[in-house]
């Protein structure tokens, strides 16, 4: 049943897709219709600020999340004998 539901589905986008595509309403097809509605609806100059405005968003948002913070360093805990040691160990290697 499911495999017939799927076939029925398919057969009406792709019959919507020749539709939109090729029949005719009042002379052009529907998709030249909204290329039309769409040419007179958004100036280019509008789509240029809308990516504009993606763009930057898109930067502050990379920023913010590549920023590391000024957390200080990790404190040292080895007490002061330890740190003598080291260090003879080290005056002992040159």
């Amino acid at each position: 049943m499911g495999a017939l539901k799927f076939i029925v589905w398919t057969v009406c986008a792709v019959g919507l897709g020749i539709f939109l595509s090729s029949g005719e309403v009042d002379g052009r097809t529907p998709l030249q219709h909204m290329e039309k509605a769409w040419k007179r609806a958004v100036k280019p100059d509008a789509m240029d600020r809308v990516k504009d405005g993606l763009e930057d968003a898109y930067e502050d948002a990379k920023g913010a999340v590549s920023r590391t913070t000024d957390a200080p360093a990790p404190r040292e805990r080895i007490s002061a004998e330890d740190r003598a040691a080291v260090n003879r160990i080290i005056a002992q290697k040159k």
